[in-house]
C-alpha cells in the first residue's frame, strides 16, 4: 500500500500496477491470436495434438518475454515464437526417431521417417473430411516441403504481408517472394494431380 501510494505520488506506477498492465496488454494483443497461432502450428506440424503442445509452449515463452515486447504486429511476433517452438519440437522428434530407427537397422533415415509417419488424427472422420475442399486443401498443403508450406500458410491463409513473413521466417523479402512463387506453383501442381484440374471452392 505504501509503495503504491509512493508510486501515485511520484507519478510512476507501482510494480503491481505495472504487472496488471502487462497482463492486460498480453490478453489484448497476444491471447487474441491464439486460434491463428494454433492453425499455423497445425499446418506446420500436420498433427493436431502436437500443434496444441507447440502453441502452449509458444504462449509460455511469449508471456515470459512480453515485458521486452516493443510493439509492432502482435500476430507476426507470436508466429515467430510458434515457428521457433515448432522447430524445437521437430528437432526433438527427429532425435527420438533417429534413436529408434538407428537401434533397429543403423540407417540414418529418421528425417524421412518422421515425415512419413501417419498422424494420429488420420481416423475415419478425418478421411471423410479430406473429401471436402477444406480437407483437400489441408492435405495438399501438407504434401508441400515445410519451407514452402510455411510461407504459403502465412501469406494465403493468415494474410501476412511480405514484410511480416520476412520477420517471422527471418528471411529477406526477396527470398520470401521467390519462395512464395515456388510454393504457389507446387500447390497448383499438387492440387491438379489430386483433383483432376478442379479448382478449390472459395
Amino acid at each position: 500500500m505504501v509503495s503504491q501510494a509512493r508510486g501515485l505520488a511520484s507519478g510512476r506506477p507501482s510494480a503491481a500496477e505495472a504487472a496488471d498492465t502487462i497482463d492486460i496488454r498480453f490478453q489484448r494483443d497476444i491471447v487474441s491470436q491464439l486460434d491463428a497461432a494454433y492453425n499455423f502450428a497445425r499446418f506446420l506440424s500436420r498433427d493436431a495434438d502436437a500443434a496444441q503442445d507447440i502453441v502452449q509452449e509458444a504462449f509460455l515463452r511469449a508471456y515470459r518475454r512480453f515485458d521486452g515486447y516493443q510493439g509492432g504486429d502482435p500476430r507476426a511476433w507470436i508466429f515467430a515464437i510458434v515457428r521457433n517452438c515448432y522447430h524445437d519440437w521437430l528437432l526433438e522428434r527427429r532425435r527420438k526417431a533417429r534413436h529408434e530407427i538407428g537401434s533397429s537397422d543403423g540407417s540414418d533415415t529418421a528425417g524421412q521417417a518422421v515425415d512419413d509417419v501417419a498422424s494420429d488424427e488420420d481416423d475415419p472422420e478425418t478421411a471423410l473430411l479430406r473429401q471436402s475442399d477444406a480437407g483437400m486443401v489441408r492435405a495438399v498443403l501438407g504434401s508441400l516441403p515445410r519451407p514452402l508450406r510455411e510461407i504459403l500458410v502465412l501469406r494465403e491463409i493468415e494474410g501476412l504481408s511480405y514484410r511480416q513473413i520476412a520477420d517471422v521466417a527471418e528471411l529477406p523479402i526477396g527470398t520470401v517472394m521467390s519462395r512464395l512463387a515456388r510454393a504457389r506453383t507446387q500447390f497448383q501442381d499438387a492440387w491438379r494431380r489430386e483433383t483432376g484440374l478442379r479448382e478449390p471452392r472459395s
